[in-house]
């Protein structure tokens, strides 16, 4: 490979982000757009293999298509050779959480914080599972900064803020993220039978990865729909969202546990985080991070 062509490697793993995102929030062609985040992403890491930020991004794709535990195991192993850099550890924080490990999540940001202190990471959401909502707040940023941000100070107690963050919904350009924003809104405002509506008819596109199900499930649930809630919950485990913590502690889950139905969800996520658990420890992820399990 010449040079000069390994300069066009970044390009195309930029590129197959914005595939990406557009696949995750945009109104069409989602299929084809995904399709062409991958030829994207594949594309950079042959010119590059070695390119970091492709292997951190393509690590989204990877995961949003269920893959979380292969990518966290790939990602460790790169690590192990590349123990300085700040991508692949930012590609960890979201894979680990996503496989329910929430303190390697957090060791791996620090790690990428360490070499890169401008670094973005997906830590907002490891903190919000863990309950630390003041910290998920704090280091809010991105597309979807709207929606983490009013459930960061909902779970908070922080309404009149809320409130505020959400007055120019309808400046919002991303339409899954506008109606989103309103289905809070009108939940701040005490109309649930018109906010559980309006959480109905977030857009398709809002289930593109497992995570954002898990979010859109445990609104349902907190307006009061056990009957579409708990089946999208189940989807959000079995999809390759599988973070037992958030599951056990969450709040706006109390209204369902001593429902039979969860407790088999709560099985199910314990079970897979197990499996990642072990797929973690053998690829030497404890001795990457210096990690020890905790949550």
């Amino acid at each position: 490979m010449s040079g000069g062509r390994s300069h066009y490697a970044p390009a195309w793993a930029r590129l197959g982000r914005v595939y990406r995102v557009l696949a995750k929030f945009g109104d069409a062609d989602a299929e084809q757009n995904l399709s062409r985040a991958e030829a994207a992403f594949v594309r950079a890491l042959e010119i590059n293999p070695d390119l970091s930020v492709a292997h951190n991004l393509y690590s989204y794709l990877e995961i949003d298509s269920g893959r979380a535990q292969e990518a966290m195991v790939r990602l460790v192993g790169r690590a192990l050779r590349r123990t300085t850099d700040p991508e692949i550890f930012a590609g960890l924080v979201h894979a680990c959480r996503y496989c329910g490990l929430l303190d390697a999540s957090l060791a791996a940001d620090e790690q990428a914080r360490r070499f890169d202190r401008s670094i973005i990471t997906s830590v907002t959401n490891t903190y919000f599972h863990l309950g630390d909502y003041q910290r998920a707040l704090g280091s809010v940023h991105g597309t979807g900064e709207p929606v983490t941000s009013v459930q960061a100070l909902m779970m908070l107690d922080r309404d009149g803020e809320a409130r505020e963050k959400l007055r120019n919904t309808d400046a919002i350009e991303v339409a899954t993220v506008r109606r989103w924003c309103e289905s809070l809104r009108l939940l701040l405002e005490g109309r649930r039978v018109e906010g559980l509506a309006a959480t109905q008819a977030i857009p398709p596109v809002g289930y593109r990865d497992p995570e954002s199900l898990y979010f859109v499930a445990r609104q349902l649930i907190f307006f009061g729909s056990d009957v579409t809630g708990l089946p999208l919950l189940t989807r959000a485990i079995e999809e390759g969202f599988f973070c037992f913590t958030a599951l056990a502690r969450d709040p706006w889950l109390d209204s369902v546990r001593s429902e039979p139905a969860f407790t088999k969800i709560l099985g199910r996520a314990e079970s897979r985080r197990r499996e990642a658990l072990a797929a973690f420890l053998e690829a030497g992820g404890d001795r990457l991070l210096g990690w020890t399990q905790s949550r």
